[in-house]
């Protein structure tokens, strides 16, 4: 995942019964994520404000890939412009998923609606938290529950594509700014 300064920090439980506390500010959003059985949770500081962090997110990870894979995906549904809520895309090989709720500069919310792919529910959280210097810590969960016998194959998939996507948002990040070490 390239330098350490990029380096994602990963935390992986095998249960979604320890989530946060009831009361916490996450406790709701946390409920309908611990519907999976496995979860994983990646962090990246990145060099940019939380909207503009947010959008680049939007725009470089979501529309564009996150220049992971050979080809990006492709919009199969607009969403709102702002947020990206209601948007549908097919990744490469005909998984599609779907942004349900967004907030802009704070998170994100989407799940895998159709495909083959190794899970029978997979639901993603991106938040975005401003430190005050001007960069933002961004959290990426996952929560699934991969399918019989799949369990490693899907969370080496999830793990690699997100932190990859993160460390490369992080690195497009100073590129964009002109900080490029």
């Amino acid at each position: 995942f390239g330098s350490s300064r990029h380096r994602c920090r990963r935390r992986r439980r095998d249960s979604a019964a320890d989530g946060p506390s009831p009361g916490s500010a996450t406790a709701a959003a946390a409920f309908s994520m611990d519907a999976g059985s496995n979860k994983l949770v990646l962090t990246q500081r990145v060099e940019l404000h939380g909207q503009a962090c947010y959008d680049l997110w939007l725009r470089y990870v979501w529309i564009a890939g996150g220049g992971v894979l050979p080809c990006p995906p492709s919009v199969v549904q607009q969403g709102d412009p702002t947020t990206g809520v209601g948007n549908i895309r097919a990744v490469p090989g005909m998984v599609r998923e779907e942004i349900l709720r967004a907030e802009r500069g704070k998170f994100v919310e989407y799940h895998i609606k159709s495909g083959p792919f190794p899970v029978s529910y997979h639901r993603g959280r991106v938040e975005f938290v401003a430190d005050g210097s001007g960069a933002t810590t961004v959290t990426w969960t996952c929560s699934y529950t991969p399918l019989c016998c799949c369990g490693l194959v899907a969370e080496g998939l999830i793990s690699w594509m997100l932190g990859a996507c993160l460390s490369n948002l992080a690195s497009r990040a100073l590129e964009s700014t002109g900080n490029m070490e």
